[in-house]
């Protein structure tokens, strides 16, 4: 078994990027990833009695969903209370950098344990809210009553907007008390957390990668996509820890590959599709015709988005002889007597449409047990 100690170690990884137009059609222009874009809808939701500072009349939490890339309609909430919407626009998505909205951070926070489209039963429970008698809410559903306690939190954060206490919105109890309740617990057990990324990417990491008779590996995959499929190679077969053929890579994943009766050397693999997830927290804004920005109400999206595409890209494995420095015996080329090493990971980028986008970084050891080098 290759032992970590030697010269030769290597680690790889691969950024792959892929942007989707309207429709889920791939595109970019120019080596930049085109946003993912998403259409309006909008369900009748809960007015809330307070009139935010510096209006005339009163808000409505209208229950909002984008359909992205022309896929199933997902939760979105507004995030600029003093805007209007532009709910017959397609909205774009943007980086939180490029919108002028204050605590994203807090609001991401807020939409973890907020409501998602689905749970408004959990929510309601572990807010305390549930003590009711049975459809307690009257005109309303438990789902407008979560979304409504849900915008009320967003707002609170985005612009300073309190809907009060007690009557808070129809004048039913049982939905004025929810709310509150529902509202309060998301704002006291949220947690800032990061902008998630906007680019799919892949790392795969080799540095514990040995050569044990016919099989290479761990290579431990770290991924943003939701999963990367793939070809088996000619000559080997990427198998799980028990040995077993595996047909996708998805995060946090462990593969080996086994090259059987055949000699170790380099192959391919090749990829027949990615899924693609747009995450929570993502940020969408209204846009024009031509993709320009148009004043409006800013979107959060609050449950993730996935899409498979096809994709028909090569991801390379290279295998190279490294001199040793050791004196026991090693694994051995035949042809050349030296060690083999692996010094090359599984790299590649998906290529769709005529667009690529590819970032390889390689760093070597000057010496066995040495500190890794500068990227080269």
């Amino acid at each position: 078994m290759m032992r970590k100690a030697l010269k030769g170690s290597l680690a790889a990884a691969a950024g792959i990027a892929i942007g989707l137009g309207a429709g889920g059609t791939a595109m970019a222009q120019d080596d930049e990833i085109p946003p993912a874009t998403g259409q309006v809808d909008s369900e009748p939701g809960i007015q809330f009695n307070e009139i935010p500072e510096g209006h005339s009349q009163f808000v409505t939490a209208q229950m909002l969903s984008l359909s992205i890339n022309g896929g199933d309609d997902r939760t979105v909430y507004c995030i600029q209370i003093d805007v209007g919407l532009e709910g017959q626009l397609d909205h774009q998505e943007r980086a939180w950098g490029d919108i002028d909205v204050e605590d994203l951070p807090l609001v991401l926070g807020v939409l973890v344990n907020g409501y998602d489209g689905s749970n408004a039963g959990h929510l309601i429970d572990a807010s305390g809210a549930g003590d009711h008698t049975e459809d307690p809410y009257g005109e309303f559903n438990a789902d407008q009553v979560a979304y409504a306690a849900t915008q009320a939190a967003i707002w609170s954060l985005t612009d300073g907007y309190d809907i009060g206490e007690g009557d808070v919105s129809v004048g039913n109890e049982a939905v004025d008390t929810s709310i509150t309740l529902i509202r309060d617990y998301l704002l006291d057990n949220s947690e800032p957390i990061d902008e998630p990324p906007m680019v799919p990417e892949v790392e795969v990491d080799n540095s514990e990668a040995e050569l044990d008779g016919s099989v290479v590996g761990p290579f431990t995959i770290n991924t943003n996509y939701g999963s990367i499929a793939f070809q088996q190679p000619e000559g080997a077969t990427v198998v799980d820890e028990d040995g077993e053929e595996v047909g996708e890579f998805t995060d946090g994943q462990q593969v080996w590959i086994d090259f059987g009766d055949n000699e170790p050397s380099d192959l391919t693999i090749n990829t027949e599709s990615v899924t693609i997830v747009t995450p929570a927290g993502r940020v969408f804004v209204p846009v024009d015709a031509d993709s320009s920005e148009v004043a409006g109400q800013n979107l959060i999206l609050a449950e993730e988005h996935s899409e498979e595409v096809s994709v028909e890209a090569p991801f390379e494995l290279t295998l190279e002889d490294v001199p040793s420095e050791e004196t026991p015996a090693q694994p051995q080329l035949p042809e050349t007597g030296s060690d083999l090493a692996l010094i090359g990971g599984i790299g590649g980028a998906v290529l769709v449409a005529g667009v690529l986008a590819m970032v390889m970084m390689r760093r070597r050891r000057a010496s066995a047990g040495g500190d890794w080098g500068d990227a080269a």
